[in-house]
């Protein structure tokens, strides 16, 4: 995630060691890979990138012991830039971009807790849990708000839904002219479920609403649950070729859920916060990609965190999953991929992470960090990271807001008034107060 000047020098220390690997296979059996971009690798084959050595977090590589997984060995690949950047390569019809908009617990400046923006060929996107930070990371990747429409909500810890009223917030004044649609499962009573949070979320947002309806286009005010109990797997979203299927996950209570989404051939799923479940191998069979909790050895959290031993494995290993754990669910299921998120990232963590996957697994891994993006196609699966702009603006979609006639204010429902005791405080700019009278008689002020 460097910008312009550090890119200039990684390109060409990039040229001085072009395609330099050190092969330390009769010591060690593995293999060190220094920079050089998928494009000058031709083939770039997966199968002979295995390492067992992951890069240190916040760089430009991935934290994956493959970054690219054969799917068809008989299929010419398809060429990926080194780094994602965020809006500029479209995608194939049938092609799927899986991001990372939060990966972590709790929420730091370098990680937001969990987030995952799914893209397909189709135009269509899909938001899994909308954890607090994640907001932030999603207005960086060029995706307009009108196409953010459709949220998968895990469970309803705050560290899941946190960024709901940022999405609600800044989807008003930013094209998004048609409800949210929000789904989650119920809980053993109605205060537990979707239903209840969207109401809840209103409510929240009453004064906020108050002081923007009529300067905004009212459609952008909505929210639409889609509840339904996670007793058993089924479909809850069917439409243009996608199929998402809910599936029950155990973690901590009653109401928790995983998602399976199935497009043009391709899959992913994203378990949510769960304890190794035979639940989620029955659901996640022939995957090409799966997106399970891992959380760091207990003792990261005593070390790092104060927390106390008896504290930390019972939120490592009751309520989430271990590394362990997880090679277990992996080895079940033999995904294309196995990202691992939820593990607090930091130097010198994500190693023991996937040391602990490899007690029992063997296949291709990567351990979640913040944009982290996931390129399936029917030939191959792609890992790399995004090349992050942080000052990068928000999008908008002409074409959208034009199908949909335009983004118009409703002068009728009159947005709320300062008292004229507080309007006398403002101190007056010529230009400003014409504009002000102008809203006045338009009967938007």
């Amino acid at each position: 995630m460097h910008h312009t000047q550090e890119r200039d020098q990684i390109d060409l220390a990039k040229q001085v060691w072009l395609r330099i690997s050190v092969f330390i296979g009769g010591l060690f059996g593995i293999v060190i890979h220094v920079y050089c971009p998928i494009s000058d690798m031709q083939p770039y084959k997966g199968d002979l990138a295995m390492t067992s050595i992951l890069p240190e977090p916040f760089g430009t590589d991935p934290l994956t012991n493959q970054r690219v997984v054969v799917k068809d060995s008989t299929a010419t690949l398809k060429d990926y830039p080194y780094q994602y950047s965020a809006g500029a390569e479209s995608l194939a019809v049938e092609e799927m971009r899986v991001t990372a908009l939060g990966t972590g617990y709790p929420a730091r400046r370098g990680q937001a807790c969990a987030g995952f923006l799914c893209e397909l060929g189709n135009g269509e996107v899909f938001i899994f849990d909308a954890g607090t930070g994640t907001n932030g990371a999603f207005n960086v990747m060029g995706v307009p708000y009108g196409r953010a429409n459709k949220f998968f909500i895990s469970h309803y810890h705050i560290d899941h839904i946190g960024d709901l009223p940022a999405y609600y917030d800044f989807g008003q004044s930013n094209g998004r002219l048609e409800p949210m649609n929000i789904y989650g499962p119920a809980g053993d009573q109605a205060a537990y479920g979707i239903d209840a949070l969207v109401e809840n979320l209103y409510k929240l947002a009453a004064w906020h609403d108050k002081t923007k309806k009529g300067n905004l286009d009212p459609r952008g005010f909505d929210m639409v649950p889609h509840q339904f109990v996670p007793d058993l797997a089924q479909v809850v979203y069917e439409a243009n070729d996608v199929v998402v299927t809910a599936f029950p996950v155990p973690h901590g209570m009653y109401g928790a859920v995983g998602y399976r989404l199935d497009y043009a051939g391709m899959s992913m799923v994203y378990a949510g916060d769960c304890e190794p479940s035979t639940l989620t191998v029955d659901n996640s069979q022939n995957v090409d990609l799966i997106i399970h909790e891992t959380f760091n050895p207990p003792q990261t959290y005593v070390d790092k965190m104060g927390w106390t031993e008896q504290m930390a494995k019972i939120v490592a290993w009751t309520k989430h999953t271990s590394p362990e754990a997880a090679a277990k669910v992996y080895a079940r299921t033999n995904p294309g991929l196995a990202m691992s998120f939820h593990g607090t990232i930091a130097p010198g963590t994500p190693q023991p992470i996937l040391d602990g996957i490899r007690t029992g697994y063997d296949g291709p891994v990567v351990v979640a960090q913040d944009f982290t993006v996931i390129n399936i196609t029917p030939e191959q699966i792609v890992t790399r990271m995004v090349d992050v702009v942080p000052w990068a603006f928000i999008v908008s979609d002409p074409e959208y807001i034009a199908a949909k006639g335009g983004a118009n204010q409703d002068p009728s429902q009159q947005p709320g008034t300062l008292p004229q005791w507080l309007e006398d405080t403002v101190i007056p700019v010529p230009e400003i107060e014409a504009f002000k009278k102008q809203l006045f008689e338009e009967g938007m002020r």
